[in-house]
């Protein structure tokens, strides 16, 4: 760590002690120990009900949705489709967008 470095550390949740970093090149900025762990482990949200609290050794009521693998991308035929029916597709700088996806069926069209 440098001079110039700063270290988030945690104070015991009972006693109030700061923990102390071995390198002391850093300047130590003590958090409560709650504070600490979810900056340190930030973790999903636990979905809670609206109305009173989850039953004990529940965590969630149902599971979260999957994930997708990959950034979704538009599919380039609705997106050439929607783009022609724009009066607009006349004017020069979107006709510069429609043509080069138009012209290169198999590229990635953004």
């Amino acid at each position: 760590m440098g001079a110039t470095d700063i270290a988030l550390v945690p104070r015991h949740p009972r006693t109030g002690e700061v923990w102390q970093p071995s390198d002391r090149a850093a300047a130590v900025v003590p958090l409560e120990a709650d504070v600490w762990l979810h900056v340190a482990f930030p973790r999903e949200p636990l979905p809670v009900p609206a109305t009173g609290g989850l039953p004990d050794g529940v965590y969630r009521d149902d599971p979260l949705p999957l994930r997708p693998v990959r950034l979704f991308a538009a599919d380039r035929h609705v997106f050439l489709h929607t783009l022609a029916r724009l009066p607009a597709v006349r004017e020069p700088w979107l006709r510069a967008v429609y043509d080069p996806v138009q012209d290169a069926p198999f590229g990635h069209p953004f």
